[in-house]
């Protein structure tokens, strides 16, 4: 079965060290080159043994004689898809799965571990339930973390921060299956929108009860397939990530000719979205990468916004402004600890000190963003992590420093925003259309 081929050339490149690829671009590369089912095998399958890698590491190395480390990178690859598609397909038979593993295996020239991966995914088939549920049903927070793919070290972190309870919370969220909303703009009829998606019988969307320009969908249907996308009518976007402009254009809607700097762009999602919030704002955006500078081009075009909005490659330390912006949205490069659930395979290359090292990188731009904007004007700090060394103490240490900035409460109705302490407002992916997420908004004190 081709999908099962394509799962196993995708998993080997994502866990090849030497390209690091994410599993988002290589699903973008094979896109044209399967089918439809096989496409949505193959992306089910790569995000299902990717969520909870050390989950099934853990199983085989139970029910696996020979150790992992000793085996050939697809006999090891196909081990871990196989586990992976036992306990996470639904609809999907155990015979074709297994034997479509084994016949990918004998393809890829290791015919003699044929026999050994048949064997332990018929062994993991039969008895491995008794170890998910001894895990799932565990009181200790480490087991907790096991069963829904969470680093330890996370968990444990989250526990010294956030209470124990609030942990295991947070550690069940992050096992949750996320599924693709939509952000529709400002032009489109959200009722309208929704006929036109469900018209046909594979697709299911309904309008968000939480964010008003959100449709949220019961798949992860491949966007450029969806009603709209060519047309700029929507945008793939989680509601957290919405919440982050919508916060700032609100403090910004009866103001006219004014400039905003996005310092740290991206592809241009909230860029995009900024613009179409207040079409009487100028907006520029900054980015270190030159191809996240490219992205963000041609999503502007395709959204109709790229009259208003001048990017800029460059480090966001040392670029230059003619004139102070009203208003900076800083969307900081962080350890993305709040999307894990959308993007599983960064929280297996992340380490403790790669999150001190973000902080470092996040406090010299909050602080540059203070210095930039002009006096009266607002600035919008936000991560998509929920470690207080990226959130909370990175603002406590620059607003401590500044005697301009005073921070301003952020009026979100949303269920799931909870305050943070002692600044900002944290996020909670407590909903499949929910990522975590962080925001603190500051006002620079007028000069006297």
């Amino acid at each position: 079965m081709r999908g099962l081929k394509a799962t196993l050339n995708l998993y080997g490149e994502v866990k090849d060290e030497t390209k690091s690829t994410f599993a988002s671009e290589a699903l973008r590369r094979v896109y044209n080159d399967i089918t439809p089912g096989d496409r949505r095998l193959a992306a089910t399958l790569l995000y299902c043994v990717l969520r909870r890698e050390t989950l099934w590491k853990t199983v085989l190395q139970k029910y696996c004689k020979r150790n992992l480390t000793s085996l050939e990178p697809v006999t090891r690859n196909a081990l871990m898809i196989g586990v992976a598609g036992i306990f996470e397909l639904k609809h999907f038979a155990l015979p074709v799965l297994i034997n479509g593993l084994v016949a990918a295996v004998k393809n890829a020239g290791r015919a003699d571990d044929a026999p050994l991966v048949n064997a332990v995914l018929h062994t993991v088939a039969e008895e491995g339930n008794k170890l998910l549920r001894v895990l799932q049903k565990s009181s200790e927070l480490s087991d907790l973390a096991l069963f829904y793919g969470v680093p330890g070290w996370a968990a444990a972190t989250w526990a010294r921060e956030l209470t124990l309870p609030v942990a295991k919370r947070l550690v069940a969220n992050m096992g949750m299956r996320k599924y693709l909303s939509l952000r529709l703009a400002p032009h489109v009829n959200r009722d309208e929108y929704l006929k036109e998606f469900n018209s046909e019988d594979d697709r299911l969307a309904w309008a968000s009860p939480d964010v008003a320009c959100s449709v949220r969908t019961a798949s992860n249907p491949f966007p450029l397939d969806l009603p709209g996308f060519s047309r700029g009518d929507i945008m793939p976007q989680s509601e957290s990530s919405m919440l982050v402009p919508i916060a700032l254009a609100e403090k910004l809607k009866n103001q006219g000719g004014i400039t905003i700097l996005d310092m740290c762009c991206g592809r241009g999602v909230k860029t995009a979205q900024l613009a179409m919030l207040l079409p009487n704002a100028g907006i520029i955006g900054w980015d270190l990468s030159e191809g996240k500078i490219r992205s963000a081009e041609t999503e502007i075009a395709r959204l109709h916004v790229k009259e208003r909005i001048t990017l800029q490659c460059g480090n966001s330390l040392l670029l230059k402004m003619t004139d102070r912006p009203d208003a900076i949205l800083l969307d900081v490069p962080c350890s993305g600890s709040g999307t894990w659930g959308r993007h599983p395979d960064s929280k297996w290359r992340l380490e403790p000190k790669d999150v001190l090292g973000n902080s470092i990188l996040q406090r010299k731009l909050l602080t540059r963003a203070f210095n930039l904007v002009k006096p009266g004007g607002f600035v919008l700090y936000s991560t998509c992590s929920l470690f207080r060394a990226e959130n909370e103490e990175v603002v406590a240490d620059c607003i401590g420093k500044s005697e301009e900035v005073v921070e301003l409460p952020l009026r979100l109705k949303e269920k799931f925003a909870l305050p943070a302490k002692p600044y900002g407002t944290a996020i909670f992916p407590d909903l499949p259309w929910v990522d975590g997420f962080y925001m603190a908004l500051f006002c620079k004190k007028l000069s006297r």
